[in-house]
């Protein structure tokens, strides 16, 4: 018989993988003067036996992971959001009379292009009038926790049911999984649809690339386990796909709420035994690369000083603090004129515009900003190559990944 959502998620059904200890809020940036520490708490991952599905042992404190300033900002992969409308004005039932819902701001660029088309009954959740969230830092972890049957039966009052509502990036923030998707349902009519977009973790899983793991990321989807997890969920799979991107994935699925779960045990079985070996092998990949990097980089260390580090965001801080390496980087390097001037959550190191990739005498920048991004800030900075200096990627499977070792 098929798992229930009331089973699937159950606590005693999960597995530790791996426990990093103590790490720092990553968006917890302070001025260079202040005195203050940063909050840490431990970072564990463990897996669901039934189902393989990966997530955080135990979630940051909400309120210590909500940003502290305005200025912090997401973007999200949108190249696939103009053939995804398409597609989603392609449904049965959708016409111009239909209402489109979202679920947050990052649901707005989505919107927009449906009223670029001339669709013109569309809404998204108002933080401050839906959901009664007035601090103008706060962001999904803080919408997540306050966000729940109650609250979504009250904002279909004030809007509406919508035929389709969209969801993006916002699933893997979700603490408690089974009350958020019930939640949205509530949002959408009987006859409607939910549009799910989520990263997609299996590359980085396989390739043990530490930067997945982000305290504001509760679970960690596959596109298996994300296909099992909605099935159990009661909603039918319309269409399902995982996007290729250069730092990750992106999963897409639109679901039916009237579908019917066609989910079958034997499949169900033969993907669960996959996904817990993908969990299980997480964690010895990730101990041959750090000690791989950690060599590598002790190694530079020694023959050029100290090294510096281009991209001051959650990247970064995943791969210095829990690969122990801040001690080896002199300076970060953000070209934000918002970061500059303040110390990063990991080894107070400070952060500086790019000028100081040649005022500072540092001949290696390791590259943590979006791998996308790469190419261009190094042919922006040949200059700095051309002066004996070099870059490095953190991440696997780009150019120059500092994980592939010529010793």
């Amino acid at each position: 018989m098929l798992i229930m959502p009331s089973v699937l998620l159950q606590p005693s059904k999960f597995d530790p993988i791996i426990d990093f200890g103590l790490q720092p809020v990553s968006n917890r940036f302070l001025p260079v003067q202040s005195t203050q520490s940063v909050p840490h708490y431990d970072l564990a991952l463990e897996v669901h036996r039934d189902s393989g599905l990966i997530r955080l042992s135990k979630p940051f404190p909400v309120h210590q992971i909500r940003p502290i300033y305005d200025w912090l900002t997401v973007f999200e992969p949108e190249n696939h959001l103009d053939d995804l409308v398409d597609m989603v004005l392609a449904l049965p039932g959708i016409t111009r009379d239909s209402t489109f819902g979202g679920y947050s701001f990052k649901d707005d660029s989505t919107l927009e292009r449906l009223a670029n088309r001339g669709y013109k009954n569309y809404w998204r959740i108002d933080p401050i009038v839906d959901l009664g969230v007035v601090d103008k830092c706060a962001s999904v972890e803080t919408y997540q926790a306050i966000f729940n049957r109650t609250v979504a039966d009250q904002t279909k009052q004030r809007h509406g049911a919508a035929d389709v509502l969209f969801v993006r990036h916002v699933v893997e923030h979700a603490y408690d999984l089974p009350n958020f998707v019930s939640s949205l349902k509530l949002l959408t009519k009987p006859s409607g649809y939910i549009v799910w977009e989520l990263p997609d973790c299996e590359r980085a899983l396989t390739a043990g690339d530490i930067t997945m793991v982000w305290e504001e990321h509760r679970y960690y989807f596959t596109r298996e386990t994300f296909k099992t997890f909605i099935l159990n969920q009661g909603l039918q799979i319309l269409h399902f796909s995982s996007i290729p991107y250069a730092l990750e994935n992106c999963i897409i699925a639109i679901t039916s709420v009237a579908g019917t779960n066609t989910l079958t045990p034997e499949p169900l079985l033969a993907n669960c035994t996959q996904e817990l070996e993908r969990a299980q092998a997480f964690r010895a990949v990730v101990n041959t690369r750090a000690a791989r990097i950690r060599s590598h980089l002790n190694k530079m260390h020694e023959m050029q000083g100290h090294l510096c580090m281009f991209g001051a965001g959650h990247l970064a801080v995943a791969f210095l603090s829990i690969l122990e390496l801040a001690h080896l980087i002199a300076f970060v390097v953000d070209d934000n004129p918002n970061k500059t001037g303040m110390r990063m959550p990991v080894g107070g190191l400070e952060v500086l515009n790019s000028d100081a990739l040649y005022r500072l005498d540092s001949k290696t920048c390791l590259l943590s900003l979006n791998p996308y991004n790469q190419p261009k800030v190094i042919a922006k900075h040949q200059r700095f190559i051309e002066n004996g200096g070099g870059f490095m990627s953190i991440f696997p499977h780009s150019q120059n990944d500092i994980g592939v070792s010529n010793e």
